[in-house]
């Protein structure tokens, strides 16, 4: 196992991860679907993630495509990438949030 990656990186890829999937976590903790306990392991399972730089470059050039074509993707049509360990918390709050 490798020491846990820098708790601010993760939070920022766990942010645009959600958004990225439509999934708004800030909404999720302020109307209580998640607990600050809940945010503290999805934090920390991701900072155990071992391929955060994969995770940063999908959400990069998602970012670009989004600003070339100014369109806005479908909600519920993004699938989180095979290695997010928070994979399925996501989805779940993305189903809670529609």
């Amino acid at each position: 196992m490798h020491p846990l990656g820098d708790a601010m990186l993760h939070l920022q890829l766990m942010a645009r991860m959600g958004k990225h999937l439509g999934a708004d976590l800030a909404e999720a903790f302020a109307t209580g679907k998640i607990s600050a306990e809940d945010w503290a392991e999805m934090i920390t399972s991701c900072r155990g993630c071992d391929a955060p730089e994969n995770c940063k470059r999908l959400l990069d050039r998602q970012d670009g495509q989004d600003m070339q074509h100014g369109a806005e993707r479908p909600e519920g049509s993004v699938e989180p990438p095979v290695y997010c360990c928070n994979a399925a918390r996501l989805l779940r709050l993305r189903a809670d949030c529609n």
